[in-house]
């Protein structure tokens, strides 16, 4: 012990003795610690960390496969083929028919109106079994939580528990609102219970404001319907009991399964063989694992984080190669000191220890700053995710796995950079180090730290290749021709049902909103749809043509979206063929549709053959809506996706309300209309409330905002990386250039010009520079091509991204050579000569 602690003491003495070597190294450990922090904390939340529920690691999901015959709800999440939806019928059956599990759940999103104290807000909601909350094991905070007696029959549960966020947020932590009434989408429910603090949802990504019972489901998403078994909705969760697994389960529950697909099918109106083989025989019902629950967004932002993590450990290994070189230079101007203690009889493994030492104890620092720092770098991504993700689920708290990936990272770069100089010590030449003045100049160790300098510009070519990339794939998504002009259009929600409207009263009130905002000064046309442009969101279904007979296998699919009067003149599609709608095509006239290019070409053959056709949603049992026109294609659920046939609706025939999404297009800016939007709704009825009100590029952003995270970052840690290498390539060029006062005064005593001697400084550079170059460029090539699937319109090999990189790297190489090269071409000769 008090040899360690000599050795702590005599590390501090030699760092205090370099502030500025000290301060640079601490503050390049505590970038790349830092940086691999935040990183890492993201990483951890989304892919490795379990629900904090009860025994995470019992809980399994359902999923299954075959034919998904009716309606359907979904978040995403489909995974090879395997549906993580079922109807409310199915998931009762299998609760209720199997003992294969301890319990089983099933949850649903849904949104609402939320009512209190005169003060209305648009929130989400989960909408949950009667045994969720005790099969998860999770408690209340205040008050109780949902028990099997909230689930009895349809609207008889009109009960409600808090998320503990909600709960300080909006009532302020306030115990009594347990047993008050508030009102949700103009229906009165009572506050049961808040969650324990920490718990969101089974939904990884879910930030719930408020839970409502499975029977209370007509209240939050009137789409959805309890007792029809072709209404798919919900996600299921078991818990399973001790010692039995996934397979087991999933053995156990599979013949309960295949006898309730057969009893659906019974139902069918089809019944041919082939149907049957889709929907019953080939049907399987698959249980994996929910120890981290169920998530589309996990799956959306797993790659994007993985390439991340990927650079930011790059990030790391620069550090690390950076420290190395730096200890490299200064260890060459302890020679001496160390060579004077071989020579007092220290052995090798002390002076290892020592120089392990100081290494640690820089590692130690650097890791202090970078974990005080991490924190804040976590909160500024949080805040920029948070402009495209509102509900973002990260936080910034570092648990103790992060923790001790710091400490980890930190042991490791410390012993890697500090074994450079430790080998460069462990077999010394006392006599030709006890006469040396200075460093030394052995061809080994010069060789060493070029080789540090060229591994540290490898990895800023990689770091700053990959950020070109994604610039440019940012570039290109902003350059993509959508079909329609995407400037001067706000856009918002608006559901009359949040507010109490039921039936009729909602396309009324949603048409009074579409009239009023149009009378605005500076509106040039408003109109509305229930599937939002450019929002990653999607209403599709299959189709029935009358006169067309598909292809055997083939889906006859297409995007159904209802829309305004004057959604077209609005988003700026041009219409092709025909007519657009009007007011007479109104509730009980003739059904009519306009369909895209897209459609009428692929079933009509041209846009003028597909006007008089008639179009009706499957299962109907005529096809009774007559196309009437043909509308340019234009992209739909984001900037990345291809154009799909397109069949739209007037939204005032519709069989039942539905939360429309408004579309203002202005004259002045966007942002100007706002406020004038909301109080137009405001003056039909208080109680209407504007969802999302932004500009419709903000919500395209939203949908890339992975791909902007990843440019973002990227090109910070691109820059990070030649910064590091810039300091690297400085350090060995200032020593090696003073390594060679002797030669340089020679050559300049025989008539070598000052700018021969700069020259030949800079020659050094750009050949160590050009080779690392040559050799990282295949390197970078067949890790890009890792990335094709996160890229769009560049391809991986792209020659400017290549070209900018090593430009890149050639400018930063020049800027750190500059001042090596300014001293050697400033020697005098004379003075030089007489240097030992």
């Amino acid at each position: 012990m008090s040899s360690l602690l000599s050795n702590v003491r005599y590390a501090l003495r030699q760092l205090r003795k370099s502030p500025g070597f000290t301060v640079t190294a601490v503050l390049t450990l505590a970038l790349g610690i830092g940086a691999s922090t935040a990183i890492f904390t993201l990483f951890d939340q989304a892919l490795l960390r379990s629900l904090p529920v009860k025994d995470p690691q019992k809980l399994a999901l359902l999923r299954f496969s075959g034919d998904n015959v009716g309606h359907v709800n979904e978040q995403g999440g489909d995974h090879e083929g395997a549906h993580p939806y079922f109807s409310y019928p199915m998931y009762r059956d299998l609760r209720d028919k199997s003992s294969v599990f301890n319990g089983l759940i099933a949850t649903a999103v849904g949104s609402a109106g939320v009512s209190w104290h005169n003060s209305a807000e648009a929130v989400p909601a989960e909408i949950v079994s009667g045994n969720y909350f005790e099969v998860l094991g999770v408690g209340p905070a205040v008050g109780r939580l949902f028990a099997g007696s909230d689930e009895t029959a349809p609207g008889a549960n009109p009960v409600a528990v808090l998320s503990f966020d909600y709960w300080k947020r909006r009532f302020n932590e306030d115990p009594t609102i347990v047993g008050q009434s508030i009102t949700l989408n103009g229906t009165a429910f009572t506050v049961v219970g808040v969650v324990a603090p920490g718990f969101q949802s089974v939904v990884w990504g879910d930030r719930p404001r408020l839970f409502i019972p499975m029977t209370m489901q007509k209240a939050i998403a009137p789409d959805n319907d309890m007792a029809d078994r072709r209404s798919i909705w919900l996600k299921i969760i078991g818990r399973l009991p001790e010692g039995r697994t996934t397979k087991q389960a999933e053995a156990g529950l599979n013949p309960l399964w295949t006898s309730l697909r057969e009893m659906e099918f019974k139902g069918f109106h089809d019944q041919s063989a082939r149907a049957r083989e889709k929907f019953v025989t080939t049907s399987h019902l698959s249980v994996t694992d929910a120890a981290k629950g169920f998530s589309p967004m996990r799956e959306s932002v797993e790659t994007p984080l993985k390439i991340l993590m990927g650079m930011v450990l790059l990030v790391v290994a620069m550090a690390a190669v950076n420290m190395a070189s730096l200890l490299l230079v200064r260890a060459a101007g302890r020679v001496r000191e160390f060579s004077m203690r071989y020579a007092l009889g220290a052995s090798t493994r002390d002076v290892v220890l020592q120089l392990l030492t100081e290494g640690v104890l820089l590692g130690v620092c650097g890791a202090i700053l970078g974990i005080i720092m991490a924190p804040q770098m976590v909160r500024l991504l949080i805040a920029w995710l948070s402009s495209s993700m509102p509900d973002t689920p990260f936080s910034a708290e570092l648990n103790p796995d992060i923790l001790a990936f710091a400490l980890i990272t930190t042991l490791l770069v410390s012993v890697l950079f500090s074994l450079a100089p430790a080998l460069q010590f462990m077999k010394p030449n006392l006599v030709d180090s006890l006469k040396q003045q200075s460093g030394t100049g052995t061809a080994a160790s010069l060789k060493f730290r070029r080789s540090c300098v060229a591994l540290q510009i490898g990895f800023s070519l990689l770091l700053l290749v990959g950020a070109g990339l994604f610039m440019r794939t940012i570039q290109n998504l902003h350059a993509v021709n959508v079909g329609f002009a995407t400037d001067h259009l706000l856009t918002f929600g608006l559901s009359p049902e949040m507010a109490g409207y039921q039936g009729d009263s909602v396309a009324a009130v949603e048409v009074r909103v579409l009239d009023a905002i149009s009378g605005l000064p500076g509106v040039r046309g408003v109109a509305a749809t229930n599937d939002p442009e450019l929002a990653d969101d999607d209403i599709n279904g299959s189709m029935d043509i009358a006169g067309y007979t598909p292809k055997p296998d083939e889906e006859v699919e297409a995007e159904v979206p209802w829309v305004s009067q004057d959604y077209f003149s609005t988003i700026g599609i041009p219409l092709v063929a025909g007519r657009g709608f009007t007011k007479a095509d109104v509730a009980g006239a003739q059904k009519i549709a306009v369909v895209n290019e897209m459609f009428a070409r692929k079933y009509f053959g041209s846009p003028a053959n597909a006007l008089g056709h008639h179009v009706s949603r499957s299962r109907r049992p005529v096809t009774d809506t007559a196309i009437v026109g043909v509308v340019r294609d234009a992209k739909h659920t984001t900037v990345r996706d291809e154009i799909r046939p397109t069949v739209y609706r007037p939204f005032v025939q519709g069989e039942k309300p539905t939360y429309l999404s408004f579309y203002v297009r202005t004259w002045q800016t966007p942002e100007a209309a706002s406020n004038e939007i909301r109080a137009a709704v405001q003056r039909i009825d208080g109680k209407l409330i504007v969802d999302d009100l932004r500009t419709l590029q903000n919500q395209i952003d939203d949908t890339i905002s992975t791909e902007r995270m990843i440019a973002m970052l990227a090109s910070v840690f691109g820059a990070l990386a030649a910064l590091l290498a810039g300091i690297g390539l400085y350090g060995v060029l200032a020593y090696s250039t003073a390594q060679r006062t002797r030669e340089i005064g020679i050559r300049m005593a025989l008539g070598a010009q000052r700018f021969t001697v700069a020259k030949l400084i800079l020659r050094e550079v750009l050949v160590l520079a050009a080779g690392t170059i040559l050799v990282t460029l295949p390197i970078a090539f067949v890790l890009t091509h890792k990335l094709r699937e996160q890229l769009f319109g560049v391809s991986p090999a792209d020659p400017l991204v290549y070209l900018s990189g090593i430009v890149m790297i050639g400018i930063v190489a020049s800027l750190a050579a500059l001042l090596p090269a300014r001293r050697a071409a400033s020697i005098e000769p004379m003075q030089a000569l007489r240097t030992e």
